[in-house]
């Protein structure tokens, strides 16, 4: 009995650093679904003029799974566009997700310049978003490989010494 509870232990211990891991897997997905999107919003406001909340439209419906959920809140909030600045309800859909703060903040200062300036300086805000989101996704691609070694074996570790301690 005393071993399976020791197995038990450890396991349980093996599984929180693979859930934490896993995390900045996810970190990552949703940095690069992220980026995959300005890609679309940059294209559709410089050749074709698209105005934002229809950009948004089809990103809700058609943009990379890991950020259709930003687009379809950014999309059932836009109604209160005229009560309420485009660059606050950008900054509120933003919160909901779990970006790093590098990546949080490139894109809370890109909805400050959505559908404010002319497609020219839009472009240039994107291009700079896109910029500073592509180096927080190479960090988070660094890092998702050795965290999940790092956090699986520290995890595992304790849990083996809690077992021969309890043992």
């Amino acid at each position: 009995m005393r071993l399976a509870a020791c197995a038990l232990i450890v396991a349980a211990s093996a599984y929180l650093g693979w859930a934490s891991a896993r995390d900045v897997k996810a970190q990552e997905r949703l940095t690069e679904a992220m980026l995959s999107s300005l890609e679309y919003l940059k294209a559709e406001i410089s050749s074709r003029l698209t105005p934002v909340p229809e950009c948004a439209r089809a990103l809700a419906e058609t943009g990379p799974d890991a950020a259709r959920g930003f687009y379809s809140s950014l999309c059932a909030a836009l109604p209160a566009l005229g009560e309420v600045e485009f660059a606050v309800i950008w900054s509120a859909c933003l919160a909901d997700l779990d970006l790093t703060a590098g990546a949080r903040s490139a894109l809370d200062d890109l909805g400050r310049s959505l559908g404010r300036f002319d497609a020219a300086a839009q472009y240039d805000a994107i291009e700079r978003c896109q910029q500073a989101l592509e180096r927080e996704a190479a960090e988070l691609h660094g890092k998702a490989g050795q965290s999940m070694r790092l956090r699986l074996g520290l995890s595992v570790t304790a849990g083996a010494l809690l077992a021969v301690t309890l043992y």
